[in-house]
């Protein structure tokens, strides 16, 4: 994995990297040397956009060339940029447009947060694809699957995985700008009622029907730039500008990508992922359903069928599974079809009380029976900021990090 990492001090730069250590072919991007690859990133697309230069001629800097994560430190004070795009909100948002890499990390935006309580997304005001510490470069969560830590949030992607979907998306984009979200995503017709409004809004936008908006209404609503070069990169893309078209693409689609993890699949109303699905029908792991352990071995599952009991995977899930991978983390299914599927509903009843007294850790992803594990004690239970049935979920506190808001924590668990 090729990371570049940007930084107005060299000092908190190297840090950045010791933090990464062995873990991508990392590139520093400091002081003078940001400065000056910032300037002329600026200055191309000022002529791009303004229509001072021929765009089939610009390239992007080759400082920004061949990554797949960027990293960008919050505090750019000593940065002297002039005009507007002096901080690394707005920086991150020409990246995003103008360069290729895929996958943009902001860092230290907010060093009194580790976990976020509210809406187990990150900090929801940056125009990062995730927002993190230093400190979190260190974790495992971020870079293997088979990370040990105890400090592991369910939200957080592995960057490498992140990436190689970003530019999968973009890809998905190419031939489905102007269709439907919902026909190209395949919602099914059931889906509607389960939708938050919040989830609806970038739908219903237009005034359409939500199941007629196309993908144009993301990028449209897109606050990754100022509305006048939104606005611009639209009619440029309308002319057949291939850097436009390639911008708005790249911006749409981290646009419905957030949206998905936030406002679809953070619910786990609508589209339900394997531990939040487990959580409700531990039956479907079969004769495993006892086993705890094998509750959080299909966690990691990313081949069907996916740890669950393989003739009712077969009969009963797949046909409900979303097809679309690059835009979820890993697998998940249409909860609608799945609550109103009458033998899955008569399999709970009949083996109900055939499985542990367990709750997911949105913390530590993973299971914590709530009378026999060591962990128990520190069990709490929380109340996100989600429009949807599931908002109270559980953490095994960490205490050597900070969760916040806590008065979002509820008490503990009995």
């Amino acid at each position: 994995m090729r990371i570049l990492v940007c930084d107005d001090k060299p000092s908190q730069c190297d840090r950045t990297m010791q933090a990464i250590g062995e873990r991508g072919e990392v590139t520093p991007l400091a002081g003078v040397g940001m400065k000056e690859a910032l300037k002329g990133l600026f200055e191309g697309i000022s002529q791009l956009l303004n229509g001072n230069g021929k765009s089939d001629q610009w390239e992007c800097p080759a400082e920004f060339r061949d990554y797949d994560v960027a990293i960008v430190d919050n505090d750019l004070t000593v940065l002297e940029l002039e005009g507007a795009r002096l901080t690394a909100e707005t920086i991150i948002g020409y990246l995003r447009a103008f360069t290729e890499i895929p996958y943009i990390v902001s860092l230290n935006k907010n060093l009194h947060v580790d976990f976020d309580l509210r809406y187990l997304f990150g900090d929801y005001q940056s125009l990062a694809d995730l927002a993190l510490n230093t400190k979190h470069l260190r974790n495992g969560r971020l870079w293997e699957a088979e990370a040990t830590e105890e400090f592991s949030p369910w939200y957080w992607p592995r960057l490498a995985e992140a990436a190689d979907r970003r530019r999968e998306q973009v890809r998905f984009l190419e031939s489905r700008f102007e269709e439907p979200v919902w026909k190209a995503m395949g919602f099914p017709v059931e889906a509607e009622e389960y939708l938050s409004l919040r989830a609806k809004s970038p739908l219903s936008s237009t005034g359409l029907d939500a199941r007629e908006a196309s993908f144009a209404v993301f990028f449209e609503g897109s606050r990754t730039l100022p509305p006048s070069e939104i606005e611009k990169l639209k009619d440029l893309a309308l002319k057949k500008a291939d850097f436009a078209r390639k911008a708005v693409r790249r911006i749409t689609a981290y646009e419905v990508d957030r949206w998905l993890r936030r406002d679809v699949l953070g619910t786990q109303d609508v589209l339900i992922d394997l531990a939040h699905l487990v959580a409700q029908m531990p039956f479907l792991l079969g004769g495993k359903a006892g086993d705890l352990g094998c509750w959080n071995e299909v966690i990691a599952c990313r081949e069907r069928p996916f740890g669950l009991d393989g003739p009712l995977f077969e009969a009963h899930l797949e046909p409900a599974r979303f097809e679309h991978w690059m835009w979820v983390p890993g697998p998940c299914f249409w909860w609608p079809a799945l609550k109103a599927n009458e033998v899955l509903t008569e399999r709970f009843f009949e083996a109900e009380g055939d499985w542990p007294d367990a709750v997911f850790c949105e913390d530590a992803s993973r299971f914590v029976s709530v009378t026999v594990d060591a962990d128990a004690e520190s069990l709490k239970e929380f109340q996100a900021e989600i429009e949807g049935s599931w908002a109270r979920r559980y953490i095994v506190e960490a205490g050597e990090y900070l969760y916040s808001p806590r008065s979002r924590i509820l008490g503990g668990v009995t």
